[in-house]
């Protein structure tokens, strides 16, 4: 089965079928249940991107069999404004993916720094980047918030672990973990950061603190990119107002670039040629 000209589905024929299958199955956690009884596990598949150990029945693992590729406009932005050496800041890095084809981009001069607050996906995380030989990227498993402080998220089902947040959007109860928060500033002083070319921002609201909190990095122009993903729904769960975020980045000297596909704000005096 070829979903793409070019690539070909690696998965067996009947985990195919269930893939789309499965993934509309509601409530989520009832999916995960019955992908457990079916006895589907996580296999290592290979893309042009690298070597990723995925859930097959996952919006992940789905892209990646069906199409070897995953969020194309966030591929576009890192070929954009990635340079050999530079330095990638993966905030919600969740399995990875963008970790690893960011530290292929800068090699082993630059820096790759992946954040993640699921304890559950660091192994995976791990299992990735060794893969795929990448054994200086540093993993953090750390929230970025405004101030230092022990923050709750809720764990979304293994279908779509990227809609995990400190806001449960679910109708239903979902399993908490509690996590190290930390500001990005903070995070960055300690990891002997000075300057990021591109920071990757997708955190399900937690997008409001950990930017706002650590205005100064933003003044001072220490980062050159920002690759931002809002979400407005859940900021306004939380009676906050996507447009303080984008107030700031333009007050900082940040402007709105949508070329590569998505939003990206940077400085215009760092512009790459």
């Amino acid at each position: 089965m070829s979903d793409e000209i070019g690539h070909k589905n690696p998965l067996p024929r009947h985990e195919r079928w269930l893939q789309p299958v499965l993934l509309k199955v509601r409530p989520a956690p009832l999916a995960s249940l019955l992908k457990r009884i079916l006895g589907i596990r996580r296999i290592t598949i290979e893309s042009s991107r690298g070597r990723f150990w995925i859930d097959p029945i996952s919006n992940l693992g789905i892209a990646l069999s069906r199409f070897g590729s995953y969020e194309p406009g966030m591929e576009a932005t890192l070929d954009k404004y990635l340079p050999r050496g530079g330095t990638f800041v993966d905030l919600g890095a969740n399995e990875g993916y963008f970790t690893v084809l960011a530290a292929n981009m800068v090699g082993a001069t630059g820096r790759v720094l992946a954040i993640e607050p699921q304890l559950r996906l660091i192994p995976i995380i791990e299992i990735n980047l060794r893969s795929n030989d990448l054994s200086w990227v540093t993993v953090l498993n750390l929230a970025a918030t405004n101030i230092p402080k022990l923050v709750t998220i809720y764990l979304s089902a293994d279908m779509n672990t990227g809609a995990t947040g400190q806001q449960n959007v679910a109708k239903y109860p979902l399993k908490a973990q509690h996590v190290t928060g930390l500001p990005l500033a903070e995070i960055l002083d300690q990891q002997g950061i000075l300057t990021v070319d591109l920071l990757k921002v997708d955190i399900e609201g937690g997008e409001y603190d950990a930017l706002l909190g650590s205005r100064k990095i933003f003044q001072e122009g220490r980062v050159r990119a920002i690759a931002l993903e809002l979400h407005p729904s859940i900021l306004k769960l939380q009676n906050r107002n996507q447009d303080d975020i984008t107030d700031m980045l333009i007050q900082c000297g940040y402007r709105k670039d949508t070329s590569s596909g998505n939003a990206v704000w940077q400085r215009p005096s760092q512009l790459r040629d």
